[in-house]
């Protein structure tokens, strides 16, 4: 019975410096030689998965902006907007608590250029995404999937309440960032529409995760499958932690459930 991997990327596929180990891609080159499927699972909105490098690896398909969009075997197949009255709350929401935003979309990133201009992660976006990253000024629509928000000295929990039962907020503490994205759409929605897609049954789902928007994924997936570089919540929400992204993490945890050979 064909089965269905899921990978994260930041963290899991490639290390801090976009470096995917070599260990990596020939785990995945077996998995597909072994006949099942290999999805990306991501956070990043469609817009900034862009790497040749990573899009090299054939990947039948992807769920990016934490389930808010999907592709399968290259065709769009699922689009989760927010609609304008949800993102101009949010946005008047995050300006009240003083938090810098980085809107995320298929197509697009939107940032304000003022809170940014020095910000490393900004800087990179703008040397890998040239002219997909627009300002945010205020006077045009925007297609938004997912936002991504600095925490700086806002009270997460007067913030996540404000902000309403119509969003989802997923703090990462360790890097002072907030994930905001609609309430409802996750990593494991994301995974339960593309199995209906591919035609895959629950029980022959796999993930590899690494940090806090991977929870759900994690718990969702028949097995779950914590890196060893990982948070602490994520080992706890898997079923098996393999090793260390650097000591072929994607490798061994393949070659554990029995997946490559």
């Amino acid at each position: 019975m064909k089965k269905a991997v899921f990978f994260d990327i930041d963290g899991t596929i490639w290390n801090e410096k976009m470096v995917i180990p070599e260990s990596t891609k020939g785990a995945l080159k077996k998995l597909k030689e072994q006949g099942h499927y290999a999805f990306l699972c991501t956070g990043r909105s469609r817009c900034n998965v862009r790497s040749a490098e990573l899009l090299a690896l054939a990947f039948d398909g992807m769920v990016a902006a934490c389930g808010a969009h999907i592709e399968f075997q290259e065709k769009r197949a699922f689009e989760r907007l927010l609609a304008e009255e949800e993102l101009s709350h949010a946005l008047a929401t995050l300006k009240k608590y003083g938090m810098p935003v980085v809107l995320e979309g298929p197509d697009y990133i939107y940032v304000d250029e003022t809170e940014f201009r020095e910000d490393p992660y900004v800087i990179h976006l703008r040397e890998v995404l040239g002219g997909a990253v627009r300002p945010i000024n205020g006077t045009e629509r925007y297609e938004v999937n997912k936002m991504s928000a600095v925490i700086g000295k806002a009270d997460m929990e007067r913030f996540c309440r404000e902000l309403g039962e119509n969003f989802e907020a997923i703090i990462h503490r360790a890097e002072g960032l907030v994930e905001i994205g609609k309430k409802g759409y996750s990593k494991a929605t994301g995974i339960a529409q593309m199995c209906r897609l591919a035609g895959v049954r629950r029980e022959d789902t796999y993930a590899f995760g690494d940090s806090a928007n991977d929870l759900e994924m994690l718990s969702f997936v028949a097995h779950g499958i914590a890196m060893g570089n990982g948070t602490k919540e994520a080992k706890e929400a898997a079923e098996y932690v393999t090793t260390d992204i650097e000591e072929d993490g994607i490798y061994n945890g393949l070659l554990h459930y029995g997946l490559i050979s």
